[in-house]
């Protein structure tokens, strides 16, 4: 009986003391990391503003890689987000929102574990090739829950390590080797009607297309969140010349931010494709990679030709579901169109 006595003054006894504790115990407490990069700040900017990226360095991932991942939206949209699901303990679920991006300078967020908001944000500082990064969460908790801030810095303070070091490792292994200066800005422009947000680049290496449509897609989402614009169909490229025999290619990154007027279309057949004829262009949609779209071109660059049309540059190609919609190339969608006199 007396050991029972213990164990429940025993117990009341700790209860008292975390009461106690949890009442001095500060309500807010920052968790805060930092690390320097040998990288552009471009180069370490878009790993961190990409979570699709986070796989290649996030410590938490890691810990699990086969928890599962699920992607809302695209950088620079209010709803883009993830959330993860494991069955590891250490992993747990939650989810993350992009709340605000600064291109290269900072991006904040919103951390949700266990359906309880946390805010942070990512600081980028740029000196010569070096970048430092600096990683910080805020805890807001109320009484008696204030005593977990005496040991959140512990709880997850080492997975911020960890993956600032992953990423350091990562990111100087892997150079960017299209950059996107400043004298490169994301500019208004219209074409064929519509008015574009845009980035364009001049003779760019074809093969290095993929780097540059992913940052320059970051800079302008960026740009249209940042100054209160509202993107107006899905993004597109704008190819104002294609230059095999080089290599080389002079096209823009582009989010219409006016509405698209069509007038009606006439539609035929033309091989095993459907073709859409309006006034001045002539479009199809293609279902798969690159190769179908490729195939697409040749298509209506052949009926261009065969029917006396001047082009008008540039060329369209609308992505309607791209790899922010499918891992399943077969499954992309893209719409090319082509102007003409």
């Amino acid at each position: 009986m007396n050991l029972v006595k213990g164990i429940v003054y025993f117990l009341l006894i700790m209860l008292v003391a975390g009461l106690l504790a949890a009442l001095f115990a500060p309500s807010t407490k920052e968790v805060r990391r930092s690390i320097k990069i040998e990288a552009p700040v471009d180069a370490v900017f878009n790993q961190v503003a990409s979570f699709e990226n986070w796989k290649k360095w996030d410590a938490r991932y890691q810990k699990d890689p086969s928890q599962k991942r699920t992607y809302n939206g695209s950088v620079g949209d209010k709803s883009y987000g993830y959330k993860w699901e494991s069955d590891n303990d250490d992993v747990g679920k939650g989810s993350m929102t992009m709340d605000a991006v600064a291109y290269n300078e900072r991006l904040d967020y919103t951390l949700y574990f266990n359906e309880k908001p946390n805010r942070g944000h990512f600081a980028f500082t740029h000196r010569s090739s070096t970048t430092e990064v600096e990683w910080v969460m805020t805890s807001k908790l109320s009484y008696p829950m204030t005593i977990l801030n005496y040991f959140i810095d512990g709880m997850v303070g080492s997975d911020f390590e960890n993956g600032l070091a992953n990423l350091k490792e990562y990111t100087e292994k892997t150079p960017l080797v299209v950059r996107l200066p400043k004298d490169k800005p994301v500019v208004i422009v219209e074409e064929h009607g519509v008015n574009y947000a845009l980035v364009k680049v001049k003779d760019l290496p074809i093969d290095k297309l993929g780097t540059f449509f992913e940052n320059g897609y970051n800079k302008v989402f960026t740009h249209i969140q940042t100054n209160g614009l509202v993107p107006k169909g899905p993004p597109r490229g704008l190819f104002y010349e294609w230059n095999e025999k080089e290599g080389t290619t002079t096209l823009a990154v582009a989010v219409p931010v006016s509405d698209v007027l069509r007038e009606l279309e006439a539609q035929f057949q033309v091989a095993d494709k459907t073709v859409y004829l309006g006034g001045d262009y002539i479009s199809s949609t293609v279902v798969g990679g690159n190769s179908r779209v490729y195939e697409t071109h040749r298509l209506l660059s052949k009926w261009t030709d065969e029917n006396a049309k001047s082009l008008k540059m540039p060329i369209l190609e609308e992505y309607i579901k791209g790899s922010n919609d499918t891992q399943d190339t077969s499954q992309y969608q893209t719409k090319v169109t082509y102007y003409f006199d």
